[in-house]
């Protein structure tokens, strides 16, 4: 069965794509509490209606093993998929922490560049 791993050490998060067809990537590095989980990934969080906030929130989880002692053993993962037109930022949850990261449209950067000339 999984669970939310440990801790959130790192999440970063970007755009990746094109205007039409942007893609969210996201990438989370945490600890568990225990060496040898396997399956770890990034669950997202499925929403009826947009966030207010407009932060599109994972859980960081895995599967423990039944006979691993206790010590901590960094994991990672990564999650790639259309990005909602409300979304501006990721929120990765742990069992003790989580982290927030914002997200940019790499287009919006080229187009103020090429105006301003």
């Amino acid at each position: 069965m999984s669970e939310l791993v440990r801790e959130i050490v790192e999440v970063n998060a970007s755009i990746d794509g094109d205007e039409e067809n942007p893609l969210l990537v996201v990438e989370a590095e945490g600890l568990a509490p225990t060496a040898g989980w396997t399956n770890v990934r990034l669950d997202p969080h499925v929403y009826i209606t947009p966030p207010d906030d407009g932060v599109q929130d994972f859980d960081l989880v895995g599967d423990r093993p039944s006979d691993a002692a206790e010590t901590l053993s960094e994991v990672e993962a990564a999650w790639e998929g259309p990005l909602e037109d409300w979304c501006i930022g990721v929120r990765v949850h742990a069992v003790d922490n989580l982290i927030e990261d914002e997200v940019y449209e790499p287009w919006d950067e080229d187009d103020d560049a090429s105006e301003a000339a």
